[in-house]
């Protein structure tokens, strides 16, 4: 037995036609596909964007609501201080003063400033 290794393959015209037109259509295709990836990267980097904007957002109104939770907790020690301080309560006094010493401090300091003044 032989076997020819050139054997001949006869391509009619009409196969070559079909195989340059399923290559323009894998050519158009790979190009929509790379259309496509393009449009959606894109999308994907604006959408990271917009969640960015977000989480920084979300940091600053927590910085600003930190601040104004730290307000409110002032304003009620000094509440608490007056409260304990009019109703002459020398337990809740002394409670209240070791609870907030640095307020306690604050404060003590300022009704010197005041004592001190001469107008």
């Amino acid at each position: 037995m032989r076997f020819n290794i050139y054997a001949t393959i006869t391509i009619s015209s009409g196969t070559i036609i079909a195989l340059i037109i399923l290559g323009i259509v894998v050519a158009i295709l790979a190009i929509l596909a790379i259309l496509y990836g393009i449009i959606v990267l894109r999308r994907i980097g604006i959408a990271s964007k917009k969640i960015d904007y977000f989480f920084e957002d979300l940091s600053y109104k927590s910085e600003m609501l930190n601040s104004t939770v730290d307000t409110v907790s002032r304003f009620s020690n000094y509440v608490d201080i007056l409260d304990a301080f009019t109703k002459r309560n020398v337990k809740s006094w002394v409670k209240v003063a070791t609870r907030n010493k640095d307020i306690v401090y604050k404060l003590i300091d300022k009704l010197k400033e005041f004592a001190n003044s001469e107008d």
